[in-house]
């Protein structure tokens, strides 16, 4: 690999270690061997005296910084990492990564990354073998920005509102259902291992006028649990809190919402059935509009093609209720002595 060719993280390595050997009387044709033994690249001798002598410097090299005053972008990309992102650092050098399941969040990552690095057009976005999407971006600045705790709550604290929604769009989940009594039940869920972060994030949503609920321990460390890709073990607690309320679920509408279309279809919809219903009849809604299916993961209410005629909404939800050995007693149901 030519020494120009080398992405610019790399380069700046290989400059480094190049001036380092050098320094120590070590020759050209011997600081070539080492390059290809340590970092799995060829530099050619003659890019090799070109740095020692100082012709070419990559530390002057003008290549794409990351524009740190992107505040914005770079809280909404902080959320996104401390959900669903990671660091990957290795001889080619060091990459900032996010893997997610829904497209569209995976081409707003696409984005805002290309604001921060100087992009005119977005990144690229991947598709990997177990269905999710990826974008991926190399940049050591970048890098050693998200690897520092500190800078995550930073973001977090000067822009709540970017931060929360991608951290959401990763972590978080909206759930509606029907309890054994028959009521429509609901909640905004978001879980994570880190209960500090939570806490940081409880705390911030308070100040926007969202009142969650305490953390607790969803799942204790050492929990055998089953999961797509197999059996496992939980490594570490896993924390929690839950938003209720059709107060708190419309402020957190407006003030953060999501960019996953799916999340974001299930939380208007959970808001405009508790917007005109109480909580049976808003449970026959759901149900009208979502459909139960057994044995596919946590997400068990699916949204229709279309949605269910009313009196077809209200036979659904007594089968329902008798799945869950609650029979109903057809009090509520203006279609039961028809």
């Amino acid at each position: 690999m030519p020494g120009r060719r080398i992405p610019h993280d790399l380069r700046l390595e290989l400059y480094r270690r190049v001036l380092e050997l050098h320094n120590r009387g070590v020759s050209y044709r011997k600081i070539q061997r080492i390059l290809r033994e340590e970092y799995g690249v060829e530099v050619s001798r003659s890019n090799i005296s070109y740095w020692v002598r100082g012709l070419h410097i990559p530390e002057r090299e003008p290549y794409n910084h990351p524009d740190m005053s992107k505040e914005g972008e770079l809280a909404w990309i902080a959320g996104a990492y401390a959900g669903d992102g990671s660091i990957k650092v290795n001889r080619k050098g060091r990459f900032f990564s996010l893997k997610v399941k829904d497209r569209e969040l995976a081409k707003e990552a696409a984005k805002k990354l290309a604001v921060v690095m100087r992009r005119d057009e977005p990144y690229a976005v991947g598709r990997l073998a177990d269905g999710r999407y990826y974008v991926e971006v190399q940049s050591r600045e970048l890098v050693d920005h998200f690897s520092r705790r500190e800078n995550i709550f930073e973001h977090l604290r000067r822009n709540p509102r970017e931060f929360i929604q991608a951290f959401f769009d990763c972590e978080g989940s909206v759930i509606g259902g029907i309890n054994k009594q028959g009521y429509f039940r609901y909640t905004l869920f978001v879980a994570n291992t880190d209960r500090e972060l939570l806490e940081e994030i409880r705390s911030q949503l308070r100040l926007l006028g969202i009142e969650p609920y305490e953390i607790y321990i969803h799942q204790s460390k050492g929990k055998v649990i089953r999961t797509s890709k197999g059996v496992t073990m939980a490594k570490k607690n896993l924390y929690a809190f839950g938003i209720y309320g059709l107060e708190n679920l419309s402020k957190f509408r407006e003030e953060i919402g999501f960019v996953s279309e799916r999340k974001k279809r299930k939380l208007r919809d959970i808001v405009d059935i508790l917007e005109e219903h109480d909580l049976i009849t808003a449970a026959v809604e759901w149900v009208r509009r979502y459909k139960y299916v057994e044995g596919s993961g946590r997400e068990r209410w699916f949204p229709r093609r279309t949605p269910l005629s009313l009196e077809e909404a209200w036979e659904e939800y007594e089968g329902h209720l008798r799945k869950l050995g609650s029979p109903p007693d057809g009090k509520a149901n203006p279609h039961h002595h028809r």
